[in-house]
């Protein structure tokens, strides 16, 4: 398995996509947003997309250099259009907007379609985190489709995976950054035990008639398998009901539709929420509030196992920082391919460390 610095990365990642059209700018926005994943330690979101993003341009399902649109606006919420450009650079514009729009508000609301694949919601909460003053909370559906989730009780994909991310400032050097799938594994998990060739944790899938499974393949042959939800087996109701709300919040409200059997388009439908924390109390009153929190959580002690309770964003935190210093992973499968496709494109290939 090689290992990059996380530079070099990048100026790959971006000369793939500026190779097939996407203006540079953009290119660099997409190549970061992924690397970075790499760094906190989210490689299912990482460098082995390269090749899919790439493709999502060649194929006409990106279109690159597409204005982010405002379709409707009323006090503190505005509805946009990303016209299908890559799901990190609407996603960012869109974010960008909300952070701007709660200036002179208590909080801002913005609600996204027409948005591409955008991969780690993280990336966005902690973006807005990272102004003392403000909480960021992102949810994504399918756009209507990309189904892959079984709703409990049930057998068949009728879900996507649902994400959810909220981001809150601390007195630390790490925000607390929630991100979160509403299923058991996530379909770049299931890619990466793919390229490994590495069986799915136990209750993560069932195959096409419902039973569970370990072998990944199970999930991509016919009759398609699905992935679980989150809690299953014992409190798989309420992992569904999670992806339920997140379903109607981004699929209902922006227009872009709800799960469904026939969608028009797919990719992901955003509901953005920024909250101001000075419209509640003082903002030195909050910080303090938080950080008597973390320490008082991280004042168990640890069970068997374990070496210390971490909380949210803190474990990618230090992952980045090692990563940093040290150098990224790329797993021999997504690295061949990355080749594969550098190769054809005529792009030099980075050392590595």
């Amino acid at each position: 398995m090689p290992k990059f610095a996380a530079a070099d990365l990048r100026r790959l990642g971006q000369d793939l996509f500026t190779c097939v059209g996407v203006p540079e700018d953009e290119a660099a926005l997409v190549s970061d947003h992924m690397v970075e994943s790499g760094l906190l330690g989210h490689d299912s979101h990482s460098v082995l997309r390269f090749p899919q993003y790439t493709e999502m341009v060649r194929s006409g399902k990106v279109t690159p250099g597409a204005p982010l649109e405002i379709l409707r606006e009323h006090d503190s919420v505005v509805q946009v259009n990303g016209n299908w450009n890559y799901g990190p650079v609407t996603a960012t514009r869109a974010t960008e907007l909300a952070i701007e729009r709660v200036k002179d508000r208590a909080m801002s609301i913005v609600t996204v379609r027409g948005c591409n694949h955008v991969a780690r919601l993280g990336r966005f909460v902690h973006m807005v985190a990272q102004h003392e003053h403000l909480i960021g909370l992102m949810c994504a559906n399918g756009h209507g489709a990309d189904l892959a989730v079984a709703p409990f009780g049930g057998r068949e994909r009728r879900l996507p995976t649902n994400p959810l991310a909220v981001g809150i400032p601390t007195g630390r050097d790490w925000p607390i950054v929630l991100d979160m799938t509403t299923s058991m594994t996530s379909g770049g998990a299931l890619r990466e035990y793919r390229n490994r060739n590495e069986p799915v944790p136990d209750g993560s899938i069932v195959d096409g008639h419902g039973r569970q499974t370990t072998d990944v393949e199970d999930y991509y042959n016919e009759p398609f398998g699905a992935m679980l939800p989150l809690g299953f087996p014992l409190v798989g109701h309420k992992g569904t009901g999670l992806a339920v709300v997140i379903d109607i919040l981004s699929g209902a409200l922006s227009g872009a539709g709800c799960s469904q059997a026939d969608p028009p388009e797919s990719g992901n439908a955003l509901f953005l929420a920024i909250l101001d924390i000075r419209a509640f109390r003082e903002l030195t009153d909050f910080h303090d509030e938080v950080d008597r929190f973390i320490d008082f959580l991280k004042s168990s002690e640890p069970m068997e196992g374990f070496s210390e309770v971490m909380l949210p964003g803190e474990k990618s935190h230090r992952i980045r920082l090692e990563r940093e210093a040290h150098g990224m992973d790329v797993d021999d499968t997504a690295w061949s391919q990355i080749s594969e496709l550098a190769g054809e494109l005529g792009i030099d290939l980075p050392k590595p460390l």
